[in-house]
């Protein structure tokens, strides 16, 4: 495990992850890679993480998303202990209060994950706006809408195209680990509690729980690289 960079990933995201699009703002990448190169930092990615600055303005700039979690077909390792590695990095070396992170049902996810790496989880956010249905079937982004025309509002679009209908989002759970600031004082500033997990749709526990976690042989914290560097 070592520090990468948003466009040494971009492959993996593209071919592996389910939105098949690299977030913007990336802040710190973080990648599981395969043997090679002396110090064992130049092999092939297998597995991937970023961390952005968060688009919601409700969130302090200088928090981090965790944007994208991304690993090869046929590669399977426990993830989870990749997603810790990395949030030990930044507790140590950056001034980010907290990590949030959202798991989106519209692909089946409940945060497995999270919960197996000690996040806390708040709740589900409020179904929002996502973009357009064309009368072809297709479907238009809110970004593709505001770059076209300015503007994503639906009473402006409906306006410019009479013929479009508006995609709304299911629910996101949404999920908190702290870094630099302590549970107590995240909970108490933004008002959150944290609640119990949500259980997967199609089992009892998420799998990372069934699987005694295992000691890897990582490259040392210091090889993540800095802010500046994994932008």
């Amino acid at each position: 495990m070592t520090g990468a960079t948003a466009d040494e990933l971009w492959p993996l995201v593209r071919d592996c992850h389910y939105s098949k699009r690299m977030s913007g703002l990336v802040r710190h990448a973080f990648a599981w890679r395969e043997s090679g190169g002396m110090f064992g930092d130049t092999g092939k990615s297998v597995a991937g993480i970023t961390y952005f600055q968060p688009v919601n303005r409700n969130f302090c700039k200088e928090s981090l998303e965790l944007s994208r979690l991304v690993r090869a077909d046929g590669f399977s390792a426990q993830i989870s202990e990749f997603v810790s590695w990395s949030l030990r990095w930044l507790k140590a070396n950056s001034c980010a209060p907290f990590v949030l992170s959202y798991a989106d049902t519209t692909q089946g996810h409940h945060g497995g994950i999270y919960q197996a790496t000690g996040f806390n989880y708040i709740g589900a956010t409020s179904p929002g706006h996502i973009g357009f249905k064309a009368p072809d079937g297709s479907f238009v982004h809110g970004r593709i809408c505001n770059s076209r025309f300015g503007t994503r509002s639906v009473a402006a679009i409906e306006k410019i195209k009479p013929a479009w209908v508006p995609v709304y989002g299911e629910a996101k759970h949404l999920y908190i680990f702290p870094l630099r600031q302590k549970w107590p004082s995240i909970s108490r500033a933004n008002g959150w509690t944290a609640l119990p997990y949500p259980k997967p749709k199609f089992a009892a526990c998420p799998l990372d729980e069934r699987v005694p976690t295992r000691v890897s042989k990582v490259q040392p914290l210091e090889a993540a690289p800095t802010e500046s560097q994994a932008s």
